[in-house]
């Protein structure tokens, strides 16, 4: 059962190029594939999805950056399509990419793996996991930065 929205701590890890890199954050999400992350390390950054947009807001650099995803980047879609594997193992594919998820005893998907655009491996970790029956207010994932900051478009 996808749950209506869902907080939890994160360490998330890529590695590729022979580099790693690790960053630590708080993620909540709804079902209606609105999300905010708050990183903390190594750097301070919120990343909120707004329609079929996704903004970065970038407090060191006082700028944000705004990304089209379109219907890219749907995180409880990818626990939607997730099929069982084998013991507590799941896979899913979506948009081209292949996710392997990890469960607990309780159902709730404590680490998920999956290989991005450049080649890297990414791993990522959850803990202190909060399931809600309901879905949050919209108001829960909304990003603001102060007028001064730059905006830049990105692409993916």
């Amino acid at each position: 059962m996808v749950p209506g929205s869902l907080k939890a701590q994160f360490v998330h890890e890529s590695v590729g190029g022979g580099s790693i890199a690790r960053t630590r954050g708080t993620l909540v999400l709804n079902r209606s594939r609105a999300f905010r992350i708050d990183m903390r390390s190594p750097y301070r950054q919120r990343i909120c999805n707004y329609r079929s947009g996704v903004d970065v807001v970038d407090d060191t650099a006082h700028m944000v950056v705004r990304y089209d995803v379109g219907g890219l980047l749907d995180l409880m879609q990818i626990l939607k399509v997730a099929e069982h594997d084998r013991g507590n193992r799941y896979k899913s594919r979506y948009h081209g990419f292949r996710f392997l998820l990890w469960t607990n005893k309780k159902g709730e998907v404590v680490k998920l793996t999956f290989r991005d655009k450049r080649g890297a491996t990414n791993t990522v970790r959850f803990s202190s996991i909060r399931y809600n029956k309901k879905p949050l207010p919209a108001s829960r994932f909304q990003c603001r930065a102060p007028r001064s900051y730059r905006v830049v478009h990105g692409k993916v």
